[in-house]
């Protein structure tokens, strides 16, 4: 932990060389060095950030709270720390909060504060934290409630205007994710899986529920029930990162159950953007729209950010089900698929969520379900309602997963039904009345993106883990497109350390620094290429024998090819001619081994 002695020091010289009017930076540094010998990294993860979320919650309030753990100014409401910079956007004595606030100087506390916010913690916070998140998990499943009578069928009434056509499917695009299965296949083991649970003996496919799934065309069919018992198997819950301070919980899903919900989550998602209505509050694919919001919200002050508290963990099955309500189809294979309990080590919690996060359709579910219950809290109970109507409502607000931005006269009404339906906001970071917003990860102020680089990795361990030196590169490159070049260059020389790296183009696959003007090294010119070459490390995956083979290797690829071609052409044409390519390749040969990398020298394009 010595190279963070290293980086404080320069984040000080940096924030001195951009702010040179700001006083008592010295004093400053010396405080955090001290504190941070007495608290070690906990100082910058924990204690710091608390600051810097004491700053935004200021803003919204106009005025400052100082936080536990901060001395404050004497006879004053701002805290020593920072107290040159903090001056400038509240009153010393008073803490109320100063309309002409400085952009440049809410954007440096907050990179200071923030800086070390998502550091990867020790393996015995880990576990602390993986405690917590499980606690919590269990915890938020046995407070779901129900939904007021009079709410219930207003939401159901206005569903029946949306998602017109979510039933009308006859098959639907399944496939592997990229993630775990609780059975623990590898990628390749998973088709070798679905061979054996989806065949009989005399090799004729058998359809998943509603022709759900159907990879070769048969003269005969056979029926999956969603409801046979081999499919509501218990999910495995798992914690990965969030933060220095939170883990998050994932759900590994039964193979079979996964590899439906991938195809209702395709299916879904095409439907949101056919819907008249849905297409306006929900753009799946991007976050971009949320984020312009946020900026605008924090120039005008006409939307309000929120943010939902474990939003998923939350969401009941009935609300769910009230949601799809119109749409029975398309709800009965969404409850076929879903994983109704967990598997919490020595006991089993039978869900009344409707998943974790590792269910494929939550994410676009839960998206649908709130902009759903933002609609219906903005058209009056007895009113009568058309399709007309709700398009240009839908344009009020915008839902991405439990990021939320609406219009702020319709924010206390959709404050009150969301959480009539079971969920909770998190006032902390939930934004309505200040020159602040955050959203889908900018965080806004009187429309600039003040957005802080964060510090993920120790910089000590970039000469060893192929994991950190890449992620260490890209917060030097952020930090160097903010002016912190102190700090850039401090971050770069762990780095050299390794090997000399180019300037490469900011979407070259190549690692590399990035510039302002977009430029890159050239080394040589490619004969047979013809191309502006430079020698620089490539990030590529870590590959582990998974040998496929036989049938589901031609399952495997008919599939993909099958997909590529939208199901245009006849399957049977496919079956001579992919056969024998269903052997070659190397993914059949081994697969890719998930959060593991290796660094590798290449030649690559340096324009």
């Amino acid at each position: 932990m010595k190279s963070l002695f290293g980086i404080l020091r320069c984040l000080l010289a940096d924030a001195k060389r951009l702010l040179p009017e700001a006083r008592g930076l010295e004093r400053d540094l010396l405080t955090l060095e001290a504190r941070f010998k007495d608290e070690g990294i906990g100082f910058l993860s924990v204690a710091l950030p608390s600051l810097g979320k004491s700053l935004d919650l200021g803003i919204e309030k106009k005025r400052f709270t100082c936080p536990d753990g901060f001395r404050k100014l004497k006879g004053g409401a701002i805290p020593r720390l920072f107290s040159g910079m903090f001056c400038e956007i509240f009153d010393p004595n008073s803490g109320d909060y100063k309309s002409n606030a400085s952009v440049e100087y809410v954007s440096i506390i907050r990179q200071l504060c923030y800086f070390c916010k998502k550091f990867t913690p020790t393996d015995d916070v880990n576990q602390q934290l993986a405690s917590e998140a499980r606690a919590s998990f269990v915890q938020c499943d046995n407070e779901i409630s129900g939904i007021a009578g009079f709410r219930a069928d207003h939401i159901a009434h206005i569903a029946s205007f949306v998602l017109l056509s979510l039933d009308d499917f006859q098959e639907l695009d399944c496939r592997h994710g990229p993630g775990a299965v609780m059975e623990g296949y590898k990628p390749n083991q998973k088709w070798s899986a679905l061979y054996s649970r989806l065949f009989d003996l005399d090799d004729r496919l058998i359809s998943v529920g509603y022709d759900v799934v159907s990879f070769l065309h048969c003269d005969h069919e056979f029926q999956f029930d969603y409801h046979d018992t081999s499919l509501v198997e218990s999910a495995k819950l798992v914690t990965v990162p969030k933060s220095s301070t939170a883990l998050r919980t994932i759900t590994v899903e039964p193979m079979l159950n996964q590899f439906v919900q991938q195809g209702l989550n395709t299916h879904l998602r095409k439907e949101i953007e056919r819907c008249p209505v849905m297409r306006n509050c929900l753009t799946l694919p991007t976050q971009e729209p949320n984020q312009k919001l946020a900026l605008e919200g924090s120039l005008t002050g006409e939307w309000v950010t929120i943010d939902l508290s474990s939003a998923s963990d939350r969401l009941s099955t009935k609300l769910v089900e009230l949601a799809f309500a119109p749409r029975l189809r398309y709800l009965s294979a969404l409850l076929g698929c879903r994983t109704p309990s967990v598997n919490m080590g020595c006991n089993t919690l039978v869900l009344r969520k409707y998943a974790g996060m590792g269910n494929a359709t939550t994410f676009p579910v839960q998206s649908y379900v709130f902009a759903l219950v933002a609609l219906a809290s903005m058209v009056p109970l007895h009113k009568k309602v058309t399709i007309g109507m709700l398009q240009l409502l839908a344009r009020n607000v915008h839902v991405f997963g439990d990021d939320i931005v609406i219009k702020r006269e319709y924010f206390s009404g959709f404050a009150d039904w969301i959480e009539s339906c079971g969920l909770k906001i998190n006032h902390k970071k939930t934004f309505s009345k200040g020159d602040f917003r955050e959203s889908c990860g900018v965080d806004a102020f009187k429309g600039h993106k003040v957005t802080p680089v964060y510090l993920r990795h120790d910089p000590d361990t970039t000469s060893t883990e192929a994991e950190a030196f890449v992620g260490i590169l890209s917060t030097s490159n952020q930090l160097w497109l903010q002016c912190m070049y102190s700090t850039s260059a401090y971050l770069d020389g762990f780095l050299n350390k390794r090997i000399r790296l180019p300037l490469v183009r900011r979407d070259s696959a190549g690692l590399g620094y990035h510039t302002r003007q977009n430029v890159s090294t050239s080394q040589r010119w490619s004969s047979t290429l013809h191309r502006f070459e430079v020698r620089t490390l490539v990030p590529s995956p870590v590959r582990a024998k998974d040998r496929l083979d036989g049938l589901p290797a031609l399952i495997k690829y008919f599939h993909h090819s099958n997909s590529e071609n939208g199901g245009s052409t006849d399957r049977k044409q496919y079956l001579h001619t992919l056969y024998p390519k269903a052997h070659d390749g190397e993914h059949l040969q081994s697969s890719v081994r998930r959060f593991n990398l290796n660094l590798r020298k290449r030649w690559v394009p340096s324009q």
